[in-house]
């Protein structure tokens, strides 16, 4: 039983010197180098800058506004559907964005029935 305890310890020792020893290595690499910024680039970073541009109604042009705020009518008008409701005030907002832009109101989405049966 002192074995298995004396065993966990010290591969607990040696993961803890191996660690210390890499961060000892990567401070004095940075020590040594300056940091310089990379800007990120990949799909991840694309979404987040599309998302924070549409937050910020920076550099997007009016015709993607318009397919924006299409989509999200489309999208609350599809919730309300399903049973989520939301307030009136976000309603309010998404007109008025619509009305700014000169954007038609979508059709909304009506599901068929097929007439031949399966």
């Amino acid at each position: 039983m002192d074995l298995d305890i004396i065993l966990l310890s010290s591969i607990i020792a040696t993961l803890f010197i191996v660690f210390m020893i890499a961060v000892y290595r990567e401070f004095s690499v940075m020590e040594n180098n300056e940091y310089t910024f990379q800007k990120e680039t990949g799909p991840r970073a694309g979404l987040v800058n599309f998302v924070g541009n549409l937050a910020a109604n920076k550099s997007l042009s009016s015709e993607e506004k318009k397919v924006i705020y299409q989509a999200m009518h489309r999208n609350i008008a599809d919730m309300e559907s399903d049973g989520v409701y939301f307030d009136d005030t976000l309603k309010v907002i998404v007109a008025e964005q619509m009305e700014e832009l000169d954007v038609e109101k979508p059709v909304k989405r009506t599901k068929k029935k097929s007439d031949t049966p399966l």
